[in-house]
């Protein structure tokens, strides 16, 4: 339930720059701030579901990439408002692939748009690395500072957050040609040039500490020496060539082989200083597309001269060729033959470990996401229902909702009868005022909704 900040006589935030904060009587809660023509505040308050907090926190030192805190999503006004989104608290750790799952109209597309700044939400806290997203992003009327503001978070999203659509032939443009299609971020962002030295550094440092001994790893060469490297050489193509050749360089005095390839990709890298913005960009393309199984031959041709996978490939590439950090696929398999849903999943994979992505991948097939998914979560009618591993979720899932999904999904090993299986009853639960649902632990990587009378019932299979 929302309250207005006045109906309570104190809120103390965690931090000043906290969502979070707790009442005058120990109440946790989640604090929203509303702007009115930019000029006039309304604060209002939510209590905390218990357990959310202890859900949200890293158990294994994830980087927290995504924070979704106490998000609604509403579509229209008045009478007709529909809360489609309701109350979502949610991380996304860098690197990973977070599986999205639910039936149609479960909230899992409205969930991805929010993200990108495609729709607004209307209650809550969405902040991509660190950076709080506003509620409605609209060009509208703006000037001075309000313009270069909203320029700001427009140039930010674009580079770090892409979408891939579910049907990729509605999502490609027509009328131009493969190479325009799939440039077309490229030219909007003018930042090809740097992508592209982006991307050779990148290769090069992943290919050096390749080179180094297992000695060397041990001792000097750790996982942390390298994600700090290649913090550094995302900066820019600068910092990144001073990082390489300044800084690494000088440590691998005593590692021959790693030393040596280092000290021979100089002399092309300052060959690829001079290479202009276009001349990186053509190279970009050609490069993502043969990422993704296409040569450059298809670079004249035109979206609809392919068929439905090569189509969606085509989408991915668009997408992936600005190394966003953040890639949100939105069921960009549903539209697509079985025998090509795995080949498009294997992509995925194989640029995810190329580019270092992070991906949210929206599904409404289970099984699916289990091949691709580091981590699953579960949605329904705009609720999420639980959270966890991806093998926790297959093979331990508790929620009556996540077993009617994998029950929807037929298998060689089912047994014969009825293909429905175990069909979800929301009224099931007989939630009230006073009886609320809550995050149980399970373990550190599994959460699910529910009061603890449910969750100990579900433990025994008694739904």
């Amino acid at each position: 339930m929302m309250k207005n900040k006045s109906d309570y006589k104190s809120i103390t935030l965690d931090s000043d720059n906290s969502v979070f904060g707790t009442t005058a009587d120990g109440q946790r809660v989640i604090v929203d701030k509303q702007t009115r023509f930019g000029v006039f505040h309304t604060y209002s308050y939510r209590p905390i579901l218990k357990g959310t907090e202890e859900m949200l926190t890293p158990k294994h030192g994830e980087e927290v990439l995504v924070k979704m805190r106490n998000v609604d999503i509403t579509y229209g006004s008045g009478l007709k408002a529909f809360r489609a989104i309701k109350d979502l608290s949610l991380n996304i750790y860098k690197g990973e692939v977070l599986g999205l799952v639910g039936e149609s109209g479960s909230g899992k597309s409205t969930t991805g748009k929010a993200l990108v700044g495609l729709i607004p939400y209307s209650h809550g806290d969405i902040q991509l690395l660190n950076k709080t997203l506003p509620k409605k992003l609209k060009r509208g009327l703006k000037f001075g500072e309000a313009l270069k503001e909203y320029k700001a978070i427009e140039n930010f999203l674009v580079n770090k957050v892409q979408m891939i659509f579910q049907d990729p032939a509605n999502s490609l443009n027509p009328h131009v040609n493969v190479e325009k299609v799939v440039s077309e971020g490229l030219e909007n962002t003018k930042n090809a040039k740097e992508i592209y030295l982006y991307n050779i550094d990148q290769d090069v440092l992943k290919e050096t500490f390749a080179r180094i001994s297992a000695k060397g790893k041990k001792e000097t060469f750790t996982k942390e020496l390298f994600n700090e490297l290649n913090r550094k050489v995302a900066i820019d193509e600068h910092v990144g060539y001073k990082t390489l050749y300044e800084e690494f360089e000088p440590m691998l005095v005593n590692e021959p082989t790693a030393h040596e390839y280092l000290l021979s990709t100089k002399a092309h890298r300052d060959t690829e200083m001079q290479y202009s913005e276009k001349e990186c960009k053509r190279i970009l393309v050609k490069e993502i597309l043969k990422s993704v199984g296409l040569d450059e031959s298809v670079l004249p041709r035109y979206p609809l001269e392919f068929s439905g996978g090569q189509q969606q490939r085509i989408g991915i590439s668009r997408a992936v060729v600005l190394r966003p950090q953040l890639l949100v696929a939105d069921e960009p398999i549903s539209a697509l033959d079985v025998s090509i849903q795995a080949q498009v999943v294997n992509i995925f994979n194989e640029l995810k470990e190329k580019f270092d992505l992070t991906i949210l991948f929206i599904a409404h097939d289970l099984r699916m996401v289990e091949y691709i998914s580091d981590r699953i979560a579960v949605m329904n009618k705009g609720v999420l229902l639980e959270v966890g591993k991806t093998e926790e979720i297959i093979n331990h899932s508790l929620h009556p909702y996540t077993k009617s999904l994998l029950d929807a999904v037929p298998s060689i090993d089912s047994e014969k009868g009825s293909l429905v299986g175990y069909v979800y009853d929301p009224s099931m639960h007989n939630y009230s005022e006073e009886v609320q649902p809550e995050w149980v632990k399970i373990n550190d990587d599994h959460y699910v909704l529910g009061t603890p009378e449910e969750v100990e019932q579900w433990k025994q299979g008694k739904y």
